[in-house]
């Protein structure tokens, strides 16, 4: 199993759709309502939210063979070029703990030149997300 950490094409919206939803009610299934999470990602993942974040930000996928099975999202802050934060990462459950996650992460930081701090913000009781 190869696993490509790459820039996230027009042509993948829909797998990080699929990324999102997937793993949006498999981590959050227990600590969010389920007309919740669906309303959140009715709006940060439409087709129009993705475009223009992959216009605004840093969007990363990782492909496994064929298929994407995660994305993160990285926001360099407009108030301090030297900071960012780690917006959104996901991977759907079947792929997880096999080193996915720290691949994106280690590219992300690759890619922010100039950043020294990175942030990010997890649910208190998202066990997975904190870890």
């Amino acid at each position: 199993m190869t696993v490509t950490i790459r820039l996230m094409e027009h042509g993948d919206v829909a797998d990080v759709q699929r990324v999102a939803r997937t793993s949006w009610h498999h981590t959050y299934g227990g600590i969010i309502p389920v007309p919740v999470r669906r309303r959140f990602l009715d709006s940060f993942y439409s087709d129009e939210a993705i475009v223009r974040r992959m216009a605004d930000s840093l969007l990363l996928v990782a492909q496994q063979d064929d298929a994407i099975v995660g994305f993160a999202n990285f926001f360099v802050s407009r108030r301090d070029p030297k900071e960012a934060e780690l917006g959104a990462i996901y991977i759907v459950p079947e792929a997880q703990g096999i080193g996915i996650g720290t691949m994106l992460l280690q590219a992300g930081i690759a890619r922010l030149r100039g950043v020294k701090h990175l942030f990010a913000n997890v649910e208190k009781t998202n066990r997975k997300g904190r870890t």
